[in-house]
């Protein structure tokens, strides 16, 4: 027990008394190694620090002295289901159900037990079963009673019986109170029998209480059998068919949008257009700020977003020159009343966000700078313009205007967060902090308080921005990117409470899908995002170690740059230096205002002394200096891709990285599988240029050092076989850049990788042609990304060493993407030299325009 005491009133990162409470329950193990108490506390120690594995075996050392301990029982229960061991958890809630048949939840559990473990008729007979011993569901039961009722009829449709589903649910209708619940069920099982006429009365039934609601919609048009097939066709019938229900269902809900966006989905031709024409002048005319995000999906297909631009650019036009729409398409031809010249403004932003998402920059910050010339004030417009700087390559001009948004509304969280987000894509990481940190509670610091509101977006941006530094980065990047993976740690570690609260509070239905959500919990995009900004981070630590950073290689750095570059290489590593004096300033100035705030309350007390003020424990790696100085980055990389790999194995990246690291280990046969495995995800397979440059460096790499064990060596060949076919490193490369190398400036800029890899002792001759092959293409061309452009000046200047060259791309970037300020563009917009990001303060004032 003081072992058990002493664990729960240690620290998490004190490692000395963790230990020392440890030591102290061996001890008592040993003194009685037949104690189920010991072998519990000891489990309750591992359960505490996660390691859940060997608080399993302790709790099953427990049982195996005191079989029918029926809290050692529920704690194992709790870990096997957090651990997801399915037999062991059905096996466990058995025994506590025929020890204690009387607790019901001990019925419930165990029908759930067999639910999510596939037996679905089993956990039907087993809430029967229970339900029959009732003899009246007490009122204070009834809502638990119901859901369990609607569990049941979901587990029966989930068990391939949706005919028994319905006759449980029909049965039972009167004893269950969610009635929305109960009609969303009833239809989908409907649907699914076949009985479409009733299916279709039970989703028209929905649609009257929320026609907004689009899986109403889905149910709906599957019950009339106009759903698109597997290739998202329709035919001409069932489109005449969908015109029509949809114009019924617009008859009778007028002010739903639903019914009137839904049919822009299925429409084609004159009939299309008609439509679209309507539901973009309603949305214009009333400034809906997400009308494009509405329509947005209708712009993949050619002919849409053809008529779409035809339709918006006739009403700036008529707008310009008459203050009024041109006549409705397909109306009457009469001329429409005067607009409020406010809808030209709206339609400008809609115009520059259409140019915007076609690559025509220039045209979109046109439209974009007469709007704002007509309405300064309009805060979308400031925010759309940001963005379009953003693509156009002024990230310093998208924060300038994301800033100004932000300051035309100091309360407006979005906008503040559009202002942190272009801060960090410009680099201003310090700044972007305190901007975040407006909107947390006064007095406490900025990065613990986003830390402890899971701010991932945030914290996965501002990785990203230090990991741009370079070496000087990676330790504030990778507490970014490791505070996201904690994040999702913590994640799981919280349903192990849900475990026994869902079961008590009834929400069965919602539990288990809690459940399922778990299971692809770290296949989410942002643990995604985190995980591969840290593997990237710790293989430039492996390929760059910090140790050897010197001030030679400071000099051969700066010797590398432009004039320019140079400049605003040592003016961010002046800021830096000023942002850490500023910090330890501030630190050092709060702490004193605390101490005599505490003297003051103390003072007002009658001379009692006040009690200290709570404070968080400090962090003892704030910069993530003991992350960057990890001995092994491939190890901690491998753990990272081994999560990613196993649960966001559909995105190439995860299985490129795999790669990456499988290959800098040396381990040949697993770097082969992850090519294997990248190139059946990603988009063109072998053709990826992703895939190409690794596999052409696997196959290298077998060329120079082949594995010294056979049957490694066989393997391996075996599979460079079947994705190369027959030949060498170099014939394969040469045969891909034929078919490939000209596709996009990626699949360009892998076969030029490719070409010096393979150079050999002409390695000057090999690095000429691939800089002949990346020069071939012209940035000009539409559409180009301007960040992939900066990649490859980068690679011409820094890693091929070519600075003629580089500076060839710089200037045909510079003339293609005007605006852009890494390139020298010249029509960058102007911002004062006195704006400083870094150091600005918080001006509260009016705006000037």
């Amino acid at each position: 027990m003081k072992g058990l005491c002493l664990r729960s009133l240690a620290p998490d990162n004190d490692k000395e008394k963790k230990e020392e409470a440890y030591e102290l329950v061996r001890k008592g193990v040993k003194h009685d190694l037949k104690s189920h108490v010991c072998w519990h506390v000891y489990g309750l120690l591992y359960r505490q620090d996660r390691e859940y594995k060997e608080a399993i075996k302790c709790y099953l050392n427990a049982l195996r002295i005191d079989k029918e301990n029926i809290q050692i029982l529920r704690d194992l229960a709790l870990l096997q289901i957090q651990m997801r061991d399915l037999s062991g958890f059905v096996d466990t809630r058995h025994q506590l159900l025929t020890l204690k048949p009387s607790n019901r939840s001990h019925w419930i559990t165990f029908a759930v037990a067999h639910h999510i473990n596939g037996n679905h008729e089993l956990a039907v007979q087993v809430l029967n079963q229970f339900e029959s011993t009732l003899d009246e569901v007490p009122a204070s039961e009834a809502y638990e009673h119901s859901e369990m009722l609607l569990f049941a009829a979901t587990v029966l449709g989930a068990g391939g019986k949706p005919e028994e589903a319905l006759a449980y649910l029909d049965k039972r209708k009167d004893k269950i109170k969610d009635r929305q619940g109960l009609q969303e069920l009833t239809a989908s099982l409907l649907l699914r029998v076949g009985r479409r006429a009733e299916a279709e009365a039970a989703y028209r039934a929905l649609l009257e209480v929320n026609p907004n609601n689009y899986k109403m919609h889905d149910g709906l048009q599957e019950a009339l059998g106009l759903r698109p097939d597997a290739n998202g066709e329709l035919t001409d019938e069932a489109r005449a068919q969908l015109a029509s229900v949809y114009g019924e269902l617009q008859k009778q809900y007028p002010r739903s949008s639903a019914c009137r966006r839904i049919p822009l989905d299925f429409l084609i031709g004159d009939n299309f257009v008609a439509a679209a024409d309507a539901y973009l002048r309603g949305g214009l005319t009333r400034g809906v700020p997400s009308l494009f995000v509405d329509v947005r999906p209708l712009l993949a297909g050619p002919v849409k977003r053809v008529a779409l631009q035809r339709l918006v650019e006739g009403y700036r036009d008529s707008l310009k020159s008459k203050g009024a729409y041109p006549p409705l398409s397909g109306g009457d031809g009469s001329a429409s009343a005067p607009e409020s010249p406010q809808t030209l403004v709206w339609v400008l932003l809609f115009l520059a966000r259409l140019y915007d998402g076609q690559g025509r920059l220039e045209e979109a910050l046109a439209a974009i700078d007469e709007a704002l010339a007509h309405t300064p004030t309009l805060i979308e417009l400031h925010v759309a313009k940001a963005k379009v700087l953003k693509h156009a390559g002024d990230l310093e001009g998208a924060a300038h205007c994301a800033e100004t948004s932000r300051r035309m509304d100091l309360q407006d969280r979005y906008l503040n967060s559009v202002a942190v987000k272009a801060l960090l894509q410009a680099g201003h990481c310090a700044a972007a902090e305190r901007t975040a940190s407006l909107f947390t509670r006064d007095g406490e610091q900025g990065a613990y308080t986003l830390y402890d509101m899971q701010h991932m977006w945030y914290e996965v941006a501002a990785g990203r921005a230090h990991a741009a530094k370079g070496p000087s980065g990676a330790g504030p990047a990778l507490k970014k990117f490791t505070a996201v993976v904690q994040h999702f740690n913590d994640i799981s570690e919280d349903q192990f409470d849900f475990h026994s609260y869902c079961i008590r509070k009834g929400t069965l239905r919602s539990y288990v899908g809690m459940l399922g959500m778990m299971e692809k919990l770290y296949g989410h995009e942002f643990y995604s995002k985190a995980a591969a900004g840290a593997v990237r981070v710790y293989l430039s630590l492996h390929d760059s170690p910090p140790g050897a950073a010197n001030g030679s290689d400071e000099e051969a750095l700066l010797a590398g740059m432009s004039p320019e570059e140079r400049k605003k290489y040592k003016l961010q590593k002046k800021k830096e230096e000023k942002e850490k004096a500023r910090k330890a300033a501030e630190d050092k100035e709060r702490e004193e205002r605390e101490k005599r705030e505490r003297e003051k309350a103390a003072a007002a007390k009658g001379g009692k002394k006040a009690p200290a003020a709570s404070k968080r424990e400090p962090d003892p790696d704030p910069e993530g200096a003991k992350l960057a100085a990890t001995p092994d980055p491939l190890g901690e990389a491998s753990k990272l891709v081994e999560t990613l790999v196993r649960h966001a194995g559909s995105r190439p990246a995860s299985h490129c990285l795999a790669a990456e690291v499988a290959l800098r280990r040396g381990r040949l046969v697993v770097a082969l599988g992850a090519v294997r495995r990248a190139a059946q995800v990603a988009p063109g397979g072998l053709a990826n240029p992703d895939v190409h440059a690794l596999l052409v460096r696997l196959a290298l790499a077998v060329e120079t050092s082949p594995p010294e064990n056979p049957v490694v060596r066989s393997v391996v060949a075996a599979g460079l076989q079947a994705l190369m076919g027959q030949g060498s490193a170099r014939d394969y490369a040469a045969a891909w850049r034929k078919r490939h190398g000209a596709t996009s400036l990626a699949h360009r800029v892998a076969a030029g990788r490719a070409e010096v890899l393979l150079g050999g002792a002409d390695e000057a001759k090999a690095r000429a042609e691939a800089v002949a092959l990346v020069l071939e293409e012209d940035p000009s061309a539409s559409p180009h990304d301007h960040a992939e452009c900066a990649e490859v000046h980068r690679l011409l200047r820094d890693t091929w060493g070519d600075a003629a060259a580089a500076e060839r791309w710089r200037a045909a970037c510079a003339a293609a993407f005007p605006h852009s300020r890494y390139f020298g563009g010249a029509q960058a917009i102007a911002l004062e030299a006195a704006y400083d990001f870094e150091n600005m303060r918080e001006a509260f004032g009016k705006l000037s325009f």
